[in-house]
């Protein structure tokens, strides 16, 4: 054994030329990317903002408009610097003060405020209005209609003016659809949510009792923001980009790690060739197995490994000796190929049906026996049957069924008794199940058997 280990040891001077460079790449290269996170982590609350300026503008064909000039309730002061004044007299109560800055060209396509979540604004206001309504009207062909202007969507949010005092962020998920136009148009459910992918108009009104009154409104600022890059879409990217480091750096490592394999099988194979001992220690340990290589069971020499334990002489053990009846028969008819295969599938049986602490080893052809610790002979000879009964049920070759039965001798090892003793009564209780007929279960008792 100290020869193999010996010589086994020598390709680890293979390995290592090849593996200390790699690590120390993907070491640096590891480092940098937990620095690139941390930049990237920081760096977003730092990238510049999307943006959509509506005040102050500097487009000449930008049109917008307050909603009746003709009236003298309502004038330009400048309009360059959206500065207008409205005045009221007793009589008038319900005329507009507001300003309506046109979005769309035809009040068909209009403009998508859906990458935009905020609405910076700030108005210098002078007057005894306590609301400021700003509106958003959007067109949707499924019921906005040329012929009714009322028909776009009324997306609105109400300000006090008090608020205006200083300059505002408005969050646009608090757009609401007006009570009023829901009510008038009666749309389904789906239809009734607030949307600002197709605005045509952005509108500042004042609300109230307007009468005797006036007001003087200076509109600094109207500008929508959003991000470029969603914070989940950021954070997402970011952990694609750590999951495709993830994936080159283990296919790297796997076919680097191929490679190493590839030359220490090389290696190997070399020092196999010319090493006598090597090839008969291998030989040795080959011979030298517990595992029967067909049926996956203890073979005779693994049997009698366990048979040596002492453990089995300090609790109640017994014995299941097991053959196929008329194996023979099944070779010359079906072939040793269809013999191995039943091997196979009783010992799978077995397996399957026995406790892990059970030992079930081949010890001939078609002979197991099944060491069974901790067991009573009453306990062993159930089992014995419930194995019995489990071969007879099963279906052999189900392509060309085979009937396939077993018998079975059961003995208990007494204290202190040789467990060659044993074995033998449990032979002869084997040997009898085949005289009796097969397919049966034969118990051995000190003196003779008897049939389960």
């Amino acid at each position: 054994m100290a020869v193999v280990a010996d010589t086994l040891a020598t390709p680890a001077t293979v390995v290592s030329p090849f593996q200390m460079p790699t690590k120390t790449f993907y070491s640096k290269l590891f480092l940098a990317a937990i620095v690139f996170t941390i930049i990237a982590m920081f760096a977003k609350n730092h990238l510049p903002k999307r943006t959509l300026t509506i005040v102050p503008n500097s487009d000449p064909n930008a049109n917008y408009f307050l909603l009746d000039p003709e009236h003298p309730n309502a004038r330009w002061i400048d309009r360059d610097r959206f500065h207008f004044h409205c005045k009221f007299s007793e009589s008038e109560s319900n005329m507009p003060c507001n300003l309506i800055y046109m979005l769309s060209v035809d009040s068909v396509k209009g403009t998508d405020l859906t990458n935009y979540d905020r609405l910076h604004l700030d108005v210098t206001y002078a007057g005894r209005a306590k609301n400021m309504r700003i509106a958003i009207r959007h067109h949707d062909p499924r019921f906005s209609r040329p012929s009714d202007s009322n028909s776009t969507k009324f997306n609105v949010i109400n300000l006090r003016t008090s608020d205006l005092a200083k300059p505002l962020e408005i969050k646009l998920d608090e757009f609401t659809v007006a009570d009023w136009w829901l009510a008038q148009y009666d749309l389904p459910r789906d239809q009734t949510h607030p949307d600002l992918s197709n605005a045509i108009t952005f509108a500042l009104d004042f609300e109230g009792d307007l009468r005797n009154t006036e007001h003087d409104v200076q509109i600094n600022k109207i500008e929508f923001t959003g991000e470029w890059i969603s914070n989940e879409n950021w954070y997402l990217g970011i952990l694609l980009c750590w999951m495709l480091f993830g994936t080159i750096y283990n296919v790297s490592r796997i076919i680097h790690l191929q490679r190493i394999e590839q030359q220490n099988r090389s290696k190997i194979s070399e020092l196999v060739l010319h090493n006598s001992k090597l090839r008969n220690e291998t030989d040795k340990f080959r011979k030298l197995s517990t595992v029967d290589a067909l049926t996956n069971t203890f073979n005779r020499h693994g049997i009698e490994q366990i048979i040596e334990s002492l453990e089995i002489r300090l609790n109640a053990t017994s014995i299941i000796l097991l053959d196929i009846d008329h194996f023979k028969r099944i070779n010359d008819r079906r072939g040793h190929d269809a013999g191995d295969r039943v091997l196979q599938r009783i010992s799978e049986l077995i397996a399957r049906t026995t406790r892990s602490t059970d030992k079930l080893g081949r010890w001939g052809g078609e002979e197991f026996i099944l060491i069974c610790p901790n067991t009573s002979v009453g306990m062993a000879t159930a089992l014995a049957e419930k194995l019995r009964i489990v071969i007879f049920d099963s279906v052999f070759e189900p392509e060309n069924p085979i009937a396939v039965t077993a018998s079975f001798g059961v003995a208990a090892v007494s204290p202190n008794e040789p467990f060659s003793d044993a074995f033998k009564r449990a032979d002869e209780a084997l040997y009898s199940a085949k005289s009796l007929g097969r397919n049966c279960v034969v118990v051995a008792e000190q003196d003779s058997p008897h049939i389960a």
